[in-house]
């Protein structure tokens, strides 16, 4: 959170959708930990902050001033991974419905971790491709 009024909320919550837990190798095992982080911690915070995803899946989630950003209130009352009741229907959708990886996952990861030094030129092209860290 940053001035109690925005929460970066990086790949776990987008306008329309809901990070993927899978990046890892890790779907089964981190599906609980995406259901607690949404349903439960972000429950808890205020319905004002001002949600600040990462990224977009799609082109429907900018605002008319090209933004991106949303009540966390409306969040819960449109974005469909932020209601689905029955915790064995989420994981399904979360672990079933996943679309391919990021082109340069690998790299990204590697990068993100410190461990490459991309110039600008291969940060650019890791960059190139739809935004696949999002599951709906």
């Amino acid at each position: 959170m940053v001035d109690e009024k925005f929460l970066l909320s990086g790949d776990i919550l987008f306008i329309d959708s809901i990070g993927r837990p899978d990046l890892a190798g890790k779907a089964e095992d981190w599906v609980a930990d995406l259901r607690e982080t949404l349903y439960k911690r972000y429950k808890e915070l205020s319905e004002e902050l001002i949600v600040l995803p990462a990224h977009f899946m799609m082109i429907d989630e900018l605002n008319d001033n090209g933004s991106v950003a949303e009540k966390l209130g409306i969040l819960f009352a449109k974005n469909h991974g932020l209601n689905i009741e029955d915790e064995n229907e989420f994981s399904k959708m979360v672990t079933e419905n996943l679309p391919p990886q990021p082109n340069a996952y690998q790299e990204i990861r590697q990068t993100n971790m410190g461990k490459i030094d991309p110039d600008i030129e291969q940060q650019q092209e890791m960059e190139i491709g739809p935004n696949r860290c999002a599951v709906r």
